[in-house]
């Protein structure tokens, strides 16, 4: 009877063992390539799905992008169709970044795509993708940027 608990409660740690989940803190993690920060250069993209006829429009602009802890954010190159050109503070962790845009219009709405509000991101260490929107949302906009200093 003895042998039968030490079997049930050796089967119960391993069971409760690989239910823990660990966290490794991203700081620590050898692959991480850190916070993109620098001048980023590549494609906008504003992808917009109409809720009728379920089509796609979407509309491209190539831009750069500086993003810098003493200055903030700045967004500069074809900004005369799609996108703005813009500024502000941003913040990020290691998956989702936070633009602030001083540069929004409050009292109107906006009739180009400015980067502002909160986006999740991929860094590799050269090419920076920002994202907003999801797979069902009618909207997204995709920034694919390439780190070029």
């Amino acid at each position: 009877m003895k042998s039968k608990v030490i079997y049930l409660l050796t089967l119960l740690l391993v069971v409760i063992t690989g239910c823990v989940k660990s966290y490794r803190d991203p700081a620590f993690d050898p692959n991480n390539l850190g916070y993109p920060l620098g001048t980023f250069t590549g494609e906008f993209a504003r992808i917009h799905k109409n809720r009728m006829t379920y089509k796609y429009d979407t509309t491209r602009a190539v831009l750069k992008l500086v993003l810098s802890t003493n200055t903030g954010f700045a967004v500069t190159g074809d900004t005369t169709t799609a996108h703005a050109g813009s500024y502000g503070s941003f913040s990020e962790d290691f998956v989702n970044m936070s633009f602030d845009d001083v540069t929004y219009p409050v009292k109107y709405s906006a009739k180009k795509t400015h980067l502002s509000g909160f986006y999740t991101y991929i860094y590799d260490g050269t090419l920076l993708k920002i994202s907003s929107g999801g797979t069902t949302d009618t909207l997204r906009c995709i920034y694919t940027l390439k780190k070029i200093n």
